[in-house]
């Protein structure tokens, strides 16, 4: 397996727990009480879902991007040269780490929201308390794994970075 396919792994796996973890403790400390959590409403799935969805967003995007930077500097993952990118949207998001986790932090907002239209399509008014903690852990997770590897695969290809490690390379290899 390549260096950067197992540093994504490695680190989308922590991730990806990390935000499971988290989510399904605060889900628990703050709804425990209700039988039932509804759809909507003040302590409901979707104001949980979608403060969470964005603050995770935001919050492993910004840690990604600078677990991707350290490794790049560290040489325990390796930088896309420029014709091994495409034009995807991962490509199109901002190169600042700030600005940068602020869209990741959109997208799951959105990834949140499509959730909670699925549960309206299906006429679900709430969950059992059971039912919402599953649903919040596997959201979480994939949430995670979601953000970190956009976050990931676009750090790989930031200029100052990869000029950097271009730069340290030639200059070990051609001195």
């Amino acid at each position: 397996m390549s260096l950067n396919y197992r540093f994504m792994l490695k680190l989308g796996g922590t991730v990806a727990l990390l935000n499971m973890l988290l989510n399904a403790g605060i889900a628990w400390l703050v709804l425990h009480s209700l039988e039932t959590v509804p759809l909507w409403g003040p302590a409901s799935i979707a104001s949980f879902m979608l403060c969470s969805g964005g603050l995770a967003g935001f919050i492993f995007g910004y840690i990604a991007t600078r677990a991707t930077w350290f490794a790049l500097r560290s040489s325990q993952a390796l930088p896309l040269h420029w014709h091994l990118k495409s034009q995807t949207l991962i490509d199109r998001l901002p190169g600042g780490t700030f600005n940068r986790s602020f869209i990741l932090g959109l997208c799951g907002i959105l990834f949140t929201y499509l959730t909670l239209l699925l549960l309206e399509v299906q006429d679900r008014p709430g969950l059992l308390l059971h039912e919402f903690m599953v649903l919040i852990c596997i959201q979480a997770a994939l949430a995670g794994a979601g953000v970190t590897a956009m976050a990931f695969y676009r750090a790989l290809g930031d200029r100052k970075i990869a000029k950097t490690k271009m730069a340290a390379f030639q200059k070990s290899n051609f001195s």
